[in-house]
């Protein structure tokens, strides 16, 4: 990934298994992580350390500053029905164990809370350095990046806000989102490069192209769960990619439908003219 482009590492989120691993094995990933950044120039490295509990979520935070990354996220503690309020002192306790920047994650679908503009204000004035948004409400994400730049403009410290899918990047490009954590960057990150270094370019004729192919080529990886799919993309390409953890489990090799995403990828890379690029993996 980041030989194709790619400005940094969000470890230990949805795709990358983290809340069905230990907190161990998630610090081995930081590590890993830390060691293949030092090959490039300038590469972000943002663990998610979200947990259950608080007393976890701060240790790996702690580990993580240690290791040396340059910040943090975490989704709010999940499974149990949360307030307001206990939402906002699990993020303080994680802002004043670390000094490097903590982020929100935004994801109510895996965590049963979903933020609103007041608690983010209130995480915001504490100390919190932006929010991961994955659901895409347009109104609320337009919201929190007009707060942010309104408070910025008159002396604030910036805050952030940081796109969870390729699928709402140029729309929300205009309303001041510069940042995405995409999971396509994990098997295809030269279309989400092509995108969005066209986007910067502003040349927006050829990244609107950029983001049709994507948003064509993301529905059609929608088949089943997105970790499944993403592994099954990874080796259609030729490149190994391991296996998810149980529960979940990929096709036997002999599934058509990897020579199906191949293909499907090839074709998308086709439109925009990229070369593409496949491993020594086989499947037979």
């Amino acid at each position: 990934m980041f030989s194709k482009g790619v400005d940094g590492l969000f470890l230990t989120g949805s795709y990358g298994a983290g809340p069905l691993m230990t907190n161990e094995e998630r610090i081995s990933i930081f590590r890993l992580a830390k060691k293949a950044a030092a090959g490039f120039k300038g590469k972000i490295l943002l663990p998610h350390v979200g947990c259950i509990d608080t007393k976890n979520t701060v240790a790996l935070a702690k580990a993580a500053q240690e290791i040396g990354v340059d910040a943090i996220g975490a989704v709010p503690p999940f499974y149990y029905k949360h307030t307001d309020d206990v939402v906002v002192e699990y993020y303080k306790a994680i802002i004043d164990a670390v000094s490097i920047p903590v982020y929100a994650y935004n994801n109510p679908e895996t965590s049963r809370y979903t933020f609103n503009l007041k608690t983010i204000q209130k995480l915001k004035d504490y100390g919190l350095a932006g929010m991961k948004d994955s659901p895409l409400a347009i109104g609320f994400v337009s919201q929190v990046a007009y707060l942010a730049q309104e408070a910025q403009a008159k002396g604030a410290k910036p805050f952030q806000v940081i796109i969870g899918t390729s699928t709402g990047w140029l729309p929300l490009y205009f309303m001041g989102v510069e940042a995405m954590i995409a999971g396509m960057n994990n098997w295809a990150p030269e279309i989400t490069t092509e995108m969005v270094r066209a986007t910067f370019a502003g040349d927006f004729d050829r990244a609107r192209k950029a983001y049709l192919v994507m948003m064509d080529l993301s529905a059609k990886l929608h088949f089943t769960d997105s970790t499944i799919a993403s592994h099954m993309a990874l080796y259609a390409r030729g490149f190994d990619a391991g296996f998810p953890r149980k529960p979940m489990f990929l096709p036997a090799f002999s599934d058509p439908k990897y020579g199906e995403i191949r293909s499907m990828i090839g074709d998308a890379f086709a439109k925009l003219g990229l070369p593409f690029e496949t491993g020594g993996f086989s499947l037979v």
